[in-house]
């Protein structure tokens, strides 16, 4: 007995494809809603960190506040199963403004705090960008998930 293709035979396709849809919805989330609530809860400390970056020191405060509502946004796009293509495509976008702005701090001002929460905090600007573009790989990855999803879902029985 070929435990491999009887346990396959158990998830379909489809099921498949939902759990790394959900997966990834799922740790983008925790993501996104840790480093959300944590920027808001360290509101003054977060704004304080924004004013002291060469780039944002014009947008600090509008930033402080609307970086973090942003990312609990895109935390709740994710969790509704009707948004969650637009959430991993925020994501995307985030993420890659994210990428930007750390080169720019890497190549301009290395020595700037980082204003990440929790053990994002401790990571160097190259880890950082290695970390969003895997942020970026995760959402690619959900979005093919859920487009495989639907389209399998969505073929007729063969004839």
């Amino acid at each position: 007995m070929n435990f491999h293709k009887t346990y396959r035979s158990y998830i379909s396709a489809d099921s498949r494809w939902h759990i790394v849809a959900e997966v990834a919805a799922g740790l983008l989330i925790c993501l996104f809603l840790f480093t959300g609530l944590d920027k808001l809860y360290n509101y003054y400390q977060f704004k304080d960190a924004l004013g002291k970056s060469p780039l944002l020191v014009d947008i600090a405060n509008v930033l402080a506040w609307s970086l973090p509502v942003t990312e609990i946004m895109i935390a709740v796009a994710l969790f509704i199963p009707v948004t969650r293509k637009v959430g991993f495509k925020a994501t995307i976008i985030v993420m890659l403004v994210f990428i930007v702005y750390l080169s720019y701090m890497m190549a301009f001002a290395p020595k700037l705090p980082c204003m990440c929460a929790g053990l994002l905090e401790s990571l160097s600007w190259k880890s950082h960008i290695v970390f969003n573009f895997l942020m970026i790989v995760l959402a690619i990855l959900g979005i093919v998930a859920s487009g495989k999803r639907s389209s399998i879902g969505s073929r007729a029985p063969p004839a």
